[in-house]
């Protein structure tokens, strides 16, 4: 009897080391920023896209109400799911991998919190005109309600940032991009190749949203090759196509924009490619 007690008491002691063991590994993980990006994109990606920029499920990374929200509504979305049941809940994560999410969800949007009372120096109705014509942003971004939709809506992009913050992102928008924002080249194994930016993907199927504004559903048992890039398909050359006054004007746009938009931002369904 006493044996049976005696191994009894050390499977339990054995069985709360492992579960320690476990919960350490997960915090440490989370705390090096490389374990949200992998939840995000196990358990999120699905319905609101890799990058957080909407699909079957809204743009979590750019819409004005997620963003204001605190961390801690955020978590309790993510625990208990939302909307009557059209956001599933998910307990099982537990509290450290859902912080690693919200942690993640955070860099897709970018909250790094605007400069109090900035004084902009450039003129957001110049900027305008720049944004729709001769900068060509709007052939990929959306603001408003009007222009491209393969790349972030950019109606809110403005709202949490610094001008220098906005300008570096325009000159070098290759220096920190999301896992989501990524050029993604495949192959199928019939030869053709298509490139594009992940919209969803699991370990049956990846869907690639191309430029031409296709999206693109692939069973990857059918493709040749995966090649997930380092750069945007957003180019690098503003610092030479923009003058220094218009690149000052398109930051005042984008923080003037931010800083005015709505709460509630145009529905998919009304989205229209083009201008001014």
């Amino acid at each position: 009897m006493r044996l049976i007690r005696l191994m009894k008491m050390m499977a339990v002691f054995i069985l709360i080391f492992l579960l320690a063991d476990k919960a350490s590994v997960a915090q440490a993980a989370a705390k090096r920023g490389d374990a949200g990006a992998q939840l995000f994109g196990d358990n999120c990606a699905y319905c609101h896209g890799a990058d957080g920029n909407g699909g079957r499920g809204p743009a979590i990374a750019t819409h004005p109400r997620v963003i204001a929200m605190t961390d801690e509504e955020l978590i309790n979305i993510v625990h208990n799911g939302a909307g009557n049941g059209a956001m599933p809940a998910f307990p099982d994560l537990g509290d450290v991998r859902t912080q690693a999410v919200v942690r993640y969800l955070r860099k897709l949007q970018g909250v790094s919190g605007a400069v109090a009372g900035e004084k902009l120096t450039g003129d957001a109705v110049a900027g305008k005109a720049v944004y729709f014509g001769k900068g060509q942003c709007s052939s990929c971004h959306m603001v408003n309600g009007e222009g491209g939709f393969i790349a972030p809506d950019l109606t809110t992009y403005g709202q949490s940032r610094a001008a220098s913050e906005v300008l570096q992102a325009i000159l070098k928008p290759d220096a920190q991009l999301s896992p989501g924002a990524k050029v993604v080249e495949v192959k199928t194994k019939s030869g053709v190749k298509i490139s594009g930016v992940v919209r969803s993907e699991d370990n049956i199927n990846i869907t690639l949203l191309s430029e031409d504004g296709r999206y693109h559903f692939l069973t990857r048992s059918n493709l040749a090759s995966v090649n997930f890039t380092d750069h945007s398909l957003m180019p690098d050359d503003y610092g030479t196509r923009l003058t220094a006054k218009e690149l000052d004007d398109v930051v005042s746009f984008l923080i003037v924009t931010g800083k005015n938009a709505p709460v509630e931002v145009a529905p998919s369904g009304r989205r229209r490619h083009g201008g001014n």
